[in-house]
């Protein structure tokens, strides 16, 4: 079962990427569709980007780049990302929103 906060291996764009599940685990009870942000090694200064660590790596997650994907392209379970980590993802999603 898809989680919020959880991380997956997740096909995108004929390509296999890491994606961080941003949905309320509500939405993704019911729908065939789960909201994602993708995890990216390239790191780059923008404000809706999150640093985390991933495999020894620094990564951000690219709030920026939200995208939803059938529940059918979650290949493999990778994580949970830690509490203050999905603290700051609901903080950096809500100032994205609330412009």
């Amino acid at each position: 079962m898809v989680k919020r906060f959880m991380v997956y291996e997740v096909k995108v764009d004929d390509a296999i990427k890491p994606c961080v599940v941003i949905s309320p685990d509500e939405l993704t009870n019911v729908l065939p569709y789960v909201m994602v942000a993708p995890v990216t090694s390239k790191i780059r200064p923008l404000p809706y980007r999150i640093l985390i660590e991933m495999k020894g790596r620094d990564a951000q997650i690219a709030l920026d780049q939200i995208r939803t994907r059938p529940k059918s392209d979650f290949l493999r379970k990778l994580g949970r990302l830690p509490e203050p980590c999905q603290a700051e993802i609901i903080r950096v999603l809500h100032q994205l929103f609330e412009q």
